[in-house]
């Protein structure tokens, strides 16, 4: 079906033995009404924001993840809150990404390169800055989290192209392309 759009992201999966860090972090946010913790199946770093796009942008995505070289992993430091886009207009409760080796930044210039030169992403004018999504607020409002979060390591296994399909549930992301990644960092 040529008219067929799909809203579609580009992103790193959340390695399963990072899911009880996250599970605590989210645990000790302080109560807030209108707060969504984001769901196991859900947690990802994003890369880019492809947004709702025609069935050949999705090929031309395709090619592009499939396209990132296996050496492209590594690992990052996942931990401390922070909460975007401030905390006094708080809408997303995140745990930054401390990426000192430049893992993420530089799998972020490959895949954002390769999305621009297909035509089919555009970077913002903010600069990339990673993090994990852990809750939401339905709307914007203070938040500070109180409690102090130690950093782990995070692997860099994987990135994908996702579908993201919206319901009233939440969103559930379907994994379109894959790139296994190694880390030859030493």
């Amino acid at each position: 079906m040529t008219g067929e759009r799909s809203r579609v992201f580009v992103g790193v999966p959340l390695p399963e033995e990072v899911l009880p860090f996250v599970e605590e972090t989210q645990a000790a946010l302080p109560d807030h009404a209108d707060m969504r913790v984001t769901r196991a199946e859900q947690l990802h770093l994003t890369l880019c924001f492809l947004g709702e796009v025609e069935a050949t942008k999705v090929e031309r995505a395709v090619r592009v993840v499939s396209a990132v070289p296996c050496t492209m992993g590594g690992v990052v430091l996942l931990g401390g809150y922070v909460c975007l886009p401030s905390e006094a207009r708080a809408r997303v409760v995140a745990l930054d990404v401390d990426d000192p080796k430049g893992v993420l930044t530089a799998l972020f210039e490959r895949v954002a390169s390769g999305m621009e030169r297909e035509g089919v992403f555009q970077r913002e004018g903010r600069p990339f800055r990673p993090h994990l999504t852990i809750a939401r607020l339905g709307r914007p409002g203070r938040l500070r989290p109180t409690s102090d979060v130690r950093r782990i390591p995070l692997g860099i296994r994987s990135v994908c192209l996702y579908r993201s399909i919206l319901s009233r549930e939440g969103a559930r992301y379907e994994a379109l392309q894959s790139a296994a990644l190694i880390d030859r960092s030493g």
